[in-house]
């Protein structure tokens, strides 16, 4: 049976996790690295059990799923009694659905997409749009923005890989740059300006008219859109733009995850000797800037060593998307491969500065049950797939 499954994916997936392993008892200690070494286990025993499971299987169930994990998200809002609402507590352990909630979508997503044979229009875009936006408003409230926003790559993945021009679907995701811009209103203006003059030269009237309205709604709406996220969030882009503005405060975070990756140099400074983790100076870091106590304890040899990894994984899910004739199948793999890539260059992006600080842990090497186990649930599925892969 081994013969027939991509086994680098195996080994991966599983030297990434033992890393965070490492890293997390770096980082955290003893206590913390026993919690995830139990996690691990129970992952590592779902993969083995959704790897039984054919993918014939996972279509037929897809809408019993998402609609579960939707009722898990929902019911945060009302049963949790801590705040941020992103944990609920199920016996004596605490899961975060929202993780879950990524899982359930890219079944739901397959489950459409596989039977839509042409996707050409933005009709084609709204059912997909509205099986992302759904999960992604609900943790968008809870609130979360970090999680919230991993839906958006998905859904644009797993379209284009479904058959939709890339193209349209730039355009119907152009507002989302219009509220970039919107931030300065000269930035805002000649986006605007280029945009009309692109979609007029390629003479469709509703790609011109769809382009006109929502980037300019976007754009005048964006202040409304601004004052809707809460303070912490606000200052988070704050930092990611102005990170001296206050280094003692909003930008701690930020300051201190790149002096960490920059003292560690060419080979670090070695394993459990992190100057910045040892000090306590960088918070979170055996969470979500886990990837910043590797830069500081193993240089750039050990970052460039794990992504890597991470590189050849996608490599891998990406051959298998291509490879697998089922399209449900090949859909899945898709939406699995953006999941888990897009989450990756989030988290490396923010512990080096070069994104906004939004709370996105590093797949596999973290410390957290809820998404180590969401990701195994999904490489599981992958594994099913790539042993059925030639199968109609």
């Amino acid at each position: 049976m081994l013969r027939k499954i991509d086994t680098s994916i195996i080994w991966t997936t599983g030297v990434l996790s033992l890393l965070g392993v490492m890293m997390i008892y770096s980082t955290g200690g003893a206590a913390f690295m026993v919690r995830q070494i139990g996690w691990l286990a129970i992952s590592v025993i779902a993969a083995l059990a959704f790897f039984r499971i054919p993918p014939r299987v996972w279509l037929t169930i897809s809408p019993i799923i998402y609609a579960t994990a939707l009722i898990f998200v929902l019911a945060i809002l009302f049963k949790s009694d801590v705040y941020p609402k992103r944990w609920l507590r199920l016996g004596g352990l605490s899961i975060q659905p929202s993780e879950f909630a990524k899982f359930a979508t890219v079944l739901m997503l397959a489950y459409y997409l596989a039977g839509r044979k042409r996707m050409q229009n933005f009709k084609d875009m709204i059912v997909p749009t509205i099986i992302a936006g759904l999960p992604a408003m609900l943790v968008f409230v809870e609130p979360d923005l970090g999680a919230a926003q991993i839906f958006l790559p998905i859904l644009i993945v797993m379209a284009y890989w479904a058959g939709m021009p890339g193209l349209k679907i730039l355009i119907l995701f152009s507002p989302i740059i219009s509220a970039l811009a919107s931030f300065s209103i000269y930035a805002w203006v000649t986006y605007i300006t280029l945009l009309m003059i692109f979609l007029y030269f390629r003479r469709q009237l509703n790609d011109l008219i769809y382009g006109f309205v929502s980037n300019s709604l976007m754009g005048l709406t964006m202040p409304l859109l601004w004052n809707s996220l809460k303070v912490y969030q606000q200052n988070r882009i704050l930092a990611f733009f102005s990170p001296w503005l206050d280094p003692k405060g909003m930008s701690w975070q930020i300051i201190q995850s790149r002096i960490a990756i920059g003292s560690g140099r060419l080979l670090g400074k070695g394993f459990l000797s992190g100057t910045q983790k040892k000090l306590e100076f960088l918070p979170e870091r055996h969470t979500d800037f886990i990837f910043s106590c590797l830069g500081e304890e193993f240089g750039l040899a050990g970052i460039i060593i794990v992504l890597g990894l991470y590189a050849y994984l996608c490599h891998r899910l990406l051959l298998l998307a291509e490879e697998t004739r089922n399209r449900f199948s090949s859909i899945v793999v898709s939406g699995v491969l953006a999941w888990i890539g897009y989450q990756t260059f989030i988290n490396v992006g923010m512990t080096m500065g070069l994104l906004p600080v939004t709370g996105v842990p590093l797949p596999f090497m973290s410390y957290g049950g809820s998404a180590l186990l969401a990701c195994f649930m999904a490489i599981g599925l992958c594994l099913a797939i790539s042993r059925t892969k030639m199968a109609y």
